[in-house]
């Protein structure tokens, strides 16, 4: 198998930036996910797949409530990223300080994305180290039809100490992972 060859495809996709909500009671998380992939080619039953770290705390809550949310990213957002994705729910409340509403599943929603998707979980497929859930759409909305923030933007956008730390924890990431999968 030749791992350069097929990094060098994988890299060619381009994943969008969302922060993936989930509440269960007056517990609430969210954490960036930049893997959302449409699960349906019928409009009239919409189905997203998202992959998600089975060591997260925002994991354990769509366990408990079997819903989230996602929330797209625009390109201005990238603040949140580190805001999101670089401390644990466990650690501190990440909504302490960032306005939101609550959506009907009960998950936060973040003013001034670009959409979000209201889902509830259908089933869990066991990818080692991470969950990946199938699951229905119950509602969703546009919000500012403006370019969202892609995966591949980040090391652009993100200052250098900001960018070192993400680079870090993909790293710490990639290391649990391998284990995971051994």
């Amino acid at each position: 198998m030749d791992q350069t060859s097929i990094a060098a495809v994988l890299g060619k996709l381009d994943s969008q930036v969302f922060v993936l909500t989930a509440a269960d009671g007056d517990r609430r998380n969210g954490q960036i996910v930049c893997w959302v992939q449409p699960a349906t080619i019928v409009p009239q039953v919409p189905r997203v797949l998202v992959g998600i770290g089975r060591m997260t705390y925002t994991r354990e809550l769509i366990e408990a409530s079997r819903r989230f949310a996602l929330n797209l990213l625009g390109q201005d957002q990238w603040p949140w990223v580190p805001h999101f994705g670089f401390k644990s729910g466990r650690e501190a409340d990440k909504f302490a300080t960032v306005p939101f509403e609550r959506g009907m599943t009960g998950s936060p929603l973040l003013p001034g994305i670009v959409g979000y998707l209201e889902c509830e979980v259908r089933s869990v497929l066991d990818g080692g180290a991470h969950l990946f859930y199938l699951a229905d759409v119950l509602v969703g909305q546009l919000v500012a039809d403006r370019e969202p923030l892609r995966l591949q933007q980040l090391p652009e956008l993100l200052p250098p100490e900001d960018l070192s730390i993400m680079i870090r924890l993909l790293e710490q990431d990639r290391v649990r992972d391998l284990a995971l999968l051994g």
